[in-house]
């Protein structure tokens, strides 16, 4: 939490264990997305009807999006030209078909197939900033992409667009945030929620939007992960919603500048404690959250911790 500011044209290679189309060769990186996602879509309509042949049942929603978070990181890394640093995000073993092979973990495996198609679609959609924002958020440091694949890139901003009724805001919280937020609410008055996906940035465009929200009477929930200044953005909504899962969660840490992180005392604590106020929320519990965790770190309560304090106002099975 900073209290300052601050091409694709080739079918990636996990189509060869994805599609079962060729062997690794230059070959193959000519073929282009669409094409991809129609070869994927019939693999894993081939996986599914041969794990109903061999007696497994229709899956339901239980696997529903398995193995999505994996594929859109390896998908969107290798659009961005991260080839070497996507390796273990681009495998994925196939299971045999033959008829001694457990009809569940060819099921299990069509359906992967069809995650990795809705999230090559999902990419293909992300403009690039969008695509640089995910990257730094939800990929770097997990499914084995390590964390100098970092993108410093000065130009990134927070991105917003619109999806029904709901703004959506991902990326970075930088200097200026809170004007350019002020213009998007402005020109889409419709907007009754805001959703949010943010590593953080700047506390005071943070707490300005929170404000806003607030008395435009906006609610607030998730479209990412939360971390740092992002969480005072999600407590200014009338509404705080989370929905239950694997994430995304918010996430907290001391709050530092371009020197490092910045004393107990300093009164950016007291404008934060103040806004909690203002926002209904518990400050006690929240700077406690902030200062467990220093500037490289983030500390993530457990979404019933959540309640208590009136920092969500509903999560999904936990409260409402």
């Amino acid at each position: 939490m900073r209290q300052i500011s601050k091409n694709w044209t080739s079918l990636p290679r996990c189509i060869v264990f994805v599609a079962g189309l060729l062997a690794p060769s230059a070959g193959l990186a000519e073929i282009s997305w669409e094409k991809a996602i129609t070869a994927v879509e019939e693999k894993s309509s081939e996986y599914y009807d041969y794990a109903m042949s061999l007696g497994s049942g229709y899956p339901g929603t239980a696997l529903n999006g398995i193995g999505h978070d994996q594929h859109i990181c390896a998908i969107t890394g290798r659009m961005l030209g991260f080839r070497e640093e996507i390796e273990e995000a681009e495998t994925l073993d196939a299971p045999p078909l033959k008829p001694d092979t457990d009809p569940m973990e060819v099921m299990i495996h069509a359906v992967t197939l069809d995650a990795w198609s809705a999230a090559a679609r999902r990419a293909i959609e992300l403009t690039e900033s969008q695509k640089k924002s995910l990257w730094n958020l939800e990929c770097v440091g997990k499914h084995g992409i390590p964390r100098s694949a970092y993108l410093d890139d000065p130009d990134l901003k927070g991105d917003f667009s619109i999806n029904g009724d709901t703004l959506v805001v991902y990326g970075d919280i930088d200097n200026g945030f809170h004007d350019r937020f002020q213009d998007a609410l402005d020109a889409n008055p419709e907007v009754v929620q805001v959703a949010l996906g943010s590593a953080g940035g700047s506390v005071y465009d943070a707490l300005l939007a929170g404000v806003s929200i607030r008395e435009r009477g906006i609610s607030t929930t998730l479209h990412g992960p939360c971390f740092s200044a992002c969480p005072l953005v999600f407590m200014g909504g009338v509404n705080r919603t989370i929905w239950m899962g694997p994430g995304p969660h918010l996430g907290f840490h001391r709050v530092y500048n371009g020197i490092g992180e910045v004393p107990l005392s300093d009164d950016v604590y007291m404008h934060i404690t103040e806004y909690l106020l203002r926002m209904d929320v518990n400050p006690a519990a929240v700077v406690g959250w902030m200062i467990k965790a220093g500037q490289h770190e983030i500390f993530e309560p457990d979404l019933e911790d959540l309640c208590p304090p009136k920092v969500a106002t509903w999560v999904q099975r936990i409260c409402f």
